[in-house]
């Protein structure tokens, strides 16, 4: 275990090979630009469970940050992705897009596009901790983004960009035998896209 600022980061002895697109190490960030907010406790318990007679595992039931935010934490990144042609963190970022098409799949996207109020403090908290500019020098505006503008697919280069990242995911075996084809990714975030922008805000 090691620390580096605000985070700690746990490595490990990765029990297969992969192509390297994700490093055997687990980053826990504590830093203050997230509110954690709106939340509420889950009970957790390994997938393996279910698999495995006769092995007890841990439970927990931890307070953690609601998916309906999550949604929109990661649309709104997305968008910024799509503003900017380039995501600031670097590599690894195509996971975001499998996320929410994930988020929509369980119900959470939907859940988190009629909650407007939580749309706008998405929008207030980022406007302020992780204001944006776009590839024209303009601040992107995350209010606009939450109430019918929002992009959650790519133009041209960008594309290009997001579809080498996604299919370094699957070259890594992310997805084991279950990778669905970036085409099909792309219509499933076009059709959040628009369910989203159709449920503007009220003026």
């Amino acid at each position: 275990m090691r620390a580096e600022g605000d985070k700690v980061f746990i490595d490990y002895e990765p029990l297969a090979t992969g192509t390297g697109y994700v490093p055997s190490s687990v980053m826990l960030e504590f830093g203050a630009r997230s509110t954690g907010e709106p939340s509420e406790s889950r009970a957790i318990r390994c997938d393996a469970a279910e698999h495995l007679q006769g092995v007890e595992f841990p439970t927990a039931t931890p307070q953690v940050m609601r998916a309906e935010r999550t949604f929109w934490e990661k649309a709104t990144a997305i968008h910024v992705f799509c503003a900017q042609g380039e995501f600031r963190g670097g590599d690894r970022f195509a996971r975001h897009w499998h996320d929410v098409t994930r988020l929509d799949a369980a119900g959470f996207a939907d859940a988190a596009i009629a909650d407007k109020a939580l749309a706008q403090a998405v929008a207030d908290h980022k406007s302020v901790f992780f204001a944006e500019k776009n590839t024209q020098g303009d601040v992107i505006d995350y209010h606009l983004a939450v109430s019918g503008g929002l992009q959650l697919v790519p133009d041209d280069g960008a594309l290009t960009k997001l579809a080498t990242d996604y299919q370094h995911m699957v070259d890594d075996g992310l997805f084991l035998d279950d990778a669905e084809p970036f085409e099909s990714l792309l219509e499933r975030c076009k059709t959040i896209q628009q369910k989203a922008n159709a449920n503007k805000a009220s003026p």
